[in-house]
Parts: C-alpha cells; sequence; structure tokens
C-alpha cells in the first residue's frame, strides 16, 4: 500500500494535465452552443436585461412565472457589459473547476491527510460531470464553489475570512436558494468547537447586510424585495398534484382541471403566483400525504441515479430530446441505459466508497469531525421536498467525494491489516 501511496502525487499530476488538456478542446468546441432548458432561459433573461439598460429582476419581469437565478443572469448582464458576450461565463467555469479541485485537496487534507487529499483530487477530476463544467452554463458551479470557499473560510481560527464567509454565502443563495442549508451545518460547527460569540456576529451580520443591499437594489426596480429566487411555489406545485410523480412536470401548469393551471398570460405578477402555487400545494398535500410520500423513493432514485447531467447541455443531449427519440425503441432505450451507466460509474464508486466510510465510522458519526456530513444530509432531505432532476446532487459532490476517498483509504488499511493476520 506504501508503495502506492507514495504515487499518488505523480498519479495526480498526470491525470490533472489530461483532465485540463480535454477541458480545453471542450471549451474550444462548445464555446459559442447555443443553449436550451435552464441555461437559455438565464441568457434570455439577461439579454432582456441588456437591451432595457438594467438588471435583473426589473419591473418588466413583473408577470413572469417566477423569478429563478437573480444571481446568475446578473453575473451574464455583468459578462455582457465587460467582454459584449454572455459565453465568457464558459472561461470563468474553466477556472472555478480548478479551483473546486484545489479547494477539495485542501479540505481534504484539513479533514484527513495528504494521501486522502490526492486520492479526493484524483476522484473529483476523474468523475465525469467534472469533465464536462465548463461548458454547463447553469447555476450549480459558481453557487458550490461560493459554498465550498466559505466553508473553508469558516475553518479558520481568524475573524476577518469569517467575516468573507457571511457574504459568499448570502451570494451563493443569490445564485440558488439552498445555502441555508450549509449556513446551519456551519452554526453547529461553530458551537461543536466552541467558536465565541464573535465568531457567529462575523458570519451573520455581513451576511444579512448583503441579503439587505441585494434585496433593496432589487426593490428600486421593482417595488418588491426579492433577494434570491421566488419559485418555491412553483417547484413544489410539481410534486403535489395528481398527476406528478416527484419528476420535473410542466403539464399540470397548462391542464385547466389542476389547481396548478396557469391561464395565458398569467394574471398574477410572480410574488402572487408564488404564493398561490405554495398555498395550493401546501392544501394538496395535506390531502393526499400519502401520494406525496410515494413520490419520496423516485426522486431519491433520480437525484442520485447518474451523473452525466453537465454533457447534457450539449445540443440535442437533453434527457427529454433523447429519450423521445428512443421512446419506441427498446434497444435504443437500452442503449441510452448503458451509455448512462459507463460514463456513471466513477460515480456510482463515489457513492459506494462514500456508503463505506459511513458503515465502517458508524460508531463515530457523531463526532465533531463528522458534522460536514450533515450537509448531504440534510440537502437532500430538503432537495426531496421539490421535484427532482440529477443534477440537483452535484452541491453535495465534493463533500461526498472527499469522504469516498477516505472511505478508500479505510479499504487498503482494512485489506492490509486483513493480509498481516
Amino acid at each position: 500500500m506504501n508503495k502506492f501511496l507514495s504515487k499518488l502525487p505523480v498519479i495526480a499530476g498526470v491525470v490533472f494535465c489530461l483532465w485540463v488538456g480535454i477541458q480545453l478542446v471542450l471549451l474550444l468546441l462548445y464555446w459559442d452552443m447555443p443553449n436550451h432548458d435552464d441555461a437559455l432561459a438565464y441568457q434570455e433573461l439577461a439579454q432582456e436585461c441588456v437591451d432595457r439598460g438594467t438588471w435583473y429582476p426589473d419591473v418588466q419581469n413583473a408577470h413572469d412565472t417566477f423569478i429563478f437565478g437573480p444571481g446568475y443572469v446578473n453575473l451574464l448582464v455583468l459578462f455582457h457589459h465587460l467582454f459584449g458576450t454572455f459565453y465568457v461565463v464558459r472561461l470563468l467555469n474553466f477556472i472555478l473547476n480548478i479551483l473546486m479541485l484545489v479547494e477539495v485537496f485542501v479540505l481534504a487534507h484539513r479533514l484527513f491527510d495528504k494521501n486522502t487529499a490526492y486520492l479526493a483530487a484524483i476522484l473529483y477530476m476523474l468523475t465525469f460531470s467534472n469533465l464536462y463544467l465548463p461548458i454547463a452554463m447553469l447555476t450549480d458551479l459558481p453557487f458550490t464553489f461560493l459554498l465550498l470557499t466559505a466553508l473553508l473560510l469558516c475553518m479558520e481560527k481568524k475573524i476577518l475570512p469569517v467575516l468573507v464567509a457571511g457574504i459568499l454565502i448570502a451570494v451563493a443563495n443569490w445564485f440558488r436558494p439552498l445555502a441555508f442549508v450549509f449556513l446551519f451545518v456551519l452554526l453547529l460547527y461553530f458551537l461543536i468547537n466552541k467558536r465565541v460569540w464573535k465568531y457567529y456576529a462575523a458570519l451573520v451580520l455581513p451576511l444579512l447586510l448583503t441579503v439587505f443591499l441585494i434585496g433593496q437594489s432589487a426593490k428600486a426596480r421593482t417595488g418588491y424585495f426579492v433577494y434570491q429566487a421566488v419559485s418555491g411555489g412553483y417547484n413544489l406545485a410539481m410534486s403535489s398534484f395528481d398527476g406528478a410523480n416527484g419528476l420535473v412536470n410542466f403539464s399540470g401548469f397548462g391542464d385547466s382541471t389542476t389547481y396548478i393551471y396557469l391561464k395565458r398570460p398569467v394574471a398574477f405578477d410572480y410574488m402572487e403566483c408564488d404564493c398561490y402555487l405554495k398555498e395550493g400545494a401546501i392544501r394538496w398535500i395535506r390531502e393526499n400525504p400519502g401520494k406525496y410520500l410515494s413520490q419520496i423513493p423516485v426522486k431519491l432514485a433520480a437525484l442520485y441515479c447518474e451523473d452525466t447531467w453537465t454533457e447534457r447541455v450539449k445540443p440535442d443531449m437533453g434527457f427529454r430530446v433523447v429519450l423521445e427519440k428512443a421512446r419506441n425503441d427498446k434497444m435504443a432505450l437500452v442503449e441510452v441505459g448503458a451509455v448512462l451507466f459507463l460514463k456513471s460509474l466513477v460515480y456510482y464508486g463515489l457513492l459506494l466508497l462514500f456508503v463505506y466510510y459511513l458503515w465502517t465510522n458508524r460508531r463515530t458519526l457523531i463526532r465533531r469531525e463528522h458534522v460536514f456530513l450533515l450537509i448531504p444530509l440534510f440537502g437532500t432531505a430538503v432537495t426531496l421536498l421539490f421535484v427532482i432532476t440529477s443534477r440537483y446532487h452535484y452541491p453535495y459532490m465534493f463533500l461526498i467525494t472527499v469522504y469516498a476517498a477516505a472511505g478508500f483509504i479505510c479499504f487498503l488499511n482494512k485489506n492490509i491489516k486483513g493480509k498481516m493476520r
């Protein structure tokens, strides 16, 4: 085992060169690739703001069905002002992906040791979705990068890094409204490590100030204090009507027999629409708890079933497009499943090693060094309340990767001890 571990830095270096090279090739191939689905929606919203000389949301968005990814849309607007194009965000993705790799290494080193850090870095680079991340014009990468950076800053025993972490968490939540899971666990981390009150204040006060400034800026344009996405009702409603199965489903909004039916043009503004859908969804859940809870296994399976979501941003690679083409062809469906499986092999290995680590260390999971395991646990639980697509597992993968690397070390150590006996 010592020989293998001693070669990890060299292996990591070789894999890194290949990994960076492939990403650069993908950037060149898909630099001006047309967007679709959420990426196209972000681009169109940003283009409208550029054309109007404003920021997102503004008063013209009042009767949109929902507001989503405001931080990311405004990032695209900013890039268009600076560079005259949205596509430069793909270069940012490339940089952030490399920085994520470095931070995964640092986190694994802090939580465990250098061998685990090298293994975590190698596993990160071998994961299929992390290869295509630069071309995905989506919120996932910047959102997760901001939160991982905030987590590392909160591990410092100094006030200034924690101040910065508070701002980063607020900005991350502006991109995507799930940062409160990380905030809760970081506050718990402070409590377990007996940090004094100054650390709590240093984290929370800059966060609240950033939220206030962003929300007030939107209020000046729209009349509403909009700090994060206003889409909770829409996403909850997709899981909370008779035809729901827990997956992304837009059909109910055009079906006049459902409570979530939205006439066109929408009579509500986005705040009223969100309240209307949220109240209706909660009412349906109270009346149909069994139907709602029965979706949980399907949602959990869909959330972690495969890991090719970054490649599916390519033209004609979206799930709905691929499945529609193969709908009446059993062999084509088998081929789609086989390809997804093969591309996700490293990802499945990560999940197995993660579970192995949890099982091997099951008697010590309540110790303070395992507090960050609550992030994928709580994050998954919150995500399951709404509709599911497989890319929603990405914000938890950096931690799953770190603990999977530790699981691999545990396996090697146990195997060596077994042979020695």
